[in-house]
């Protein structure tokens, strides 16, 4: 009877030790999943809808798995201006393979512009537009597309540039004015009326 019992001991611990370096997933997720650009690009077709310009949105390579109440964050970049946004796509109503998302836009971008240039120094009207985007995105409820009547913009207190924003019912005008500008730093302010 003793022997038994040490041979029991020994393959006991034996299995535990070959065991523990073992890994066992139990549960894994086998419930259905999005493609990462398939996803990208039903949030894309909603906000050009929206918004009337395509956004890129790229949502990684990894596959979404499609489950009521999570989301993942992606990345927007607006074409016109280059600023990135994160975004965040929110499964609703997931039945199967279909499924209906909500879209939330962060109101800041993650490259925002730097308003500054040298001493008498013009800059580029893309520089002016990606700060009308910044200044304007808080106050509406999607990211417009903003074109101005330029090419360059001196950076002078007092000058104005006309520009337009999209909106959901046409485009709106907004005049950009350069407020403040502090020639040592290069650091300049506009207001968009």
């Amino acid at each position: 009877m003793r022997s038994r019992s040490l041979t029991l001991v020994p393959t006991a611990v034996l299995a535990a030790t070959l065991l523990a370096g073992c890994t066992f997933s139990v549960g894994l997720n086998t419930g259905p999943t999005v493609a990462p650009d398939e996803l990208a690009a039903v949030a894309a077709d909603k906000l050009e809808e929206i918004t009337g310009t395509r956004p890129d949105i790229d949502c990684g390579t990894d596959p979404v798995p499609l489950e009521d109440n999570t989301s993942v964050t992606c990345l927007l970049t607006d074409p016109v201006a280059g600023l990135e946004y994160d975004v965040v796509l929110s499964f609703t109503e997931v039945v199967g393979l279909n499924y209906s998302i909500d879209i939330d836009v962060a109101s800041t971008p993650n490259n925002a512009p730097q308003p500054t240039a040298a001493p008498g120094a013009t800059v580029p009207v893309g520089d002016i537009e990606a700060l009308v985007i910044t200044a304007l995105t808080p106050y509406l409820d999607y990211v417009p597309e903003v074109s101005c009547d330029a090419t360059e913009v001196e950076i002078v207190v007092g000058n104005t540039v006309d520009c337009l924003y999209s909106s959901p019912e046409g485009d709106v005008p907004a005049v950009v004015t350069i407020t403040q500008y502090d020639p040592t730093t290069g650091e300049y302010f506009i207001n968009v009326a």
